[in-house]
């Protein structure tokens, strides 16, 4: 009798991992070409009307490439692949106001035109324009306002950053 309760014990063991093969945990495996292992990401080019902000959003997406770990950050020469893009549109926008007409509250809207080019390939794999928009709250003094812009900012270019691995590497 037990020998007849182990035989039935296999193949529930076998179903069970084989109903398991498809599934991976989120940063592993990549929908690019086995060939591509390393990106350059040189700092985006500004045709926005807020100046300076092309370096916080390149170090933004670097780090998240850096921290996803599929694909190696390196310089131009030794990637297989190359993401260019031009931060295109920055706009701030009052969408609250307190009694004395005075903003308490803002939008941040940032938009950027990449492009993922196959260095070994010679071919574009996606050219794709993202937008993303954070808000935060003003108050009367000026510095706290400032830094709650470059706080929003810093949400906006991370948001944009982990859409940039995700439709990199995933696909989608």
């Amino acid at each position: 009798m037990k020998f007849f309760r182990s035989i039935l014990y296999i193949p529930v063991i076998i179903l069970f991992f084989a109903g398991c093969s498809g599934y991976h945990l989120s940063g592993y495996g990549s929908a690019l070409p086995s060939y591509i292992r390393s990106i350059a990401i040189p700092v985006l080019k500004n045709s926005s009307s807020e100046p300076n902000i092309q370096k916080d959003a390149t170090d933004a997406i670097r780090r998240a490439f850096i921290s996803d770990g599929r694909l190696q950050v390196v310089n131009t020469r030794r990637a297989e692949l190359l993401m260019r893009g031009t931060l295109t549109d920055y706009q701030l926008r009052a969408v609250s106001f307190n009694s004395e007409d005075s903003a308490e509250e803002y939008i941040v809207r940032l938009g950027i035109h990449v492009e993922a080019y196959d260095q070994v390939k010679k071919k574009i794999i996606f050219e794709q324009k993202f937008t993303t928009q954070w808000d935060y709250r003003s108050s009367s003094v000026v510095v706290d306002s400032e830094s709650s812009r470059y706080a929003a900012l810093k949400e906006a270019y991370e948001d944009l950053a982990g859409r940039l691995v995700s439709i990199t590497i995933e696909q989608f």
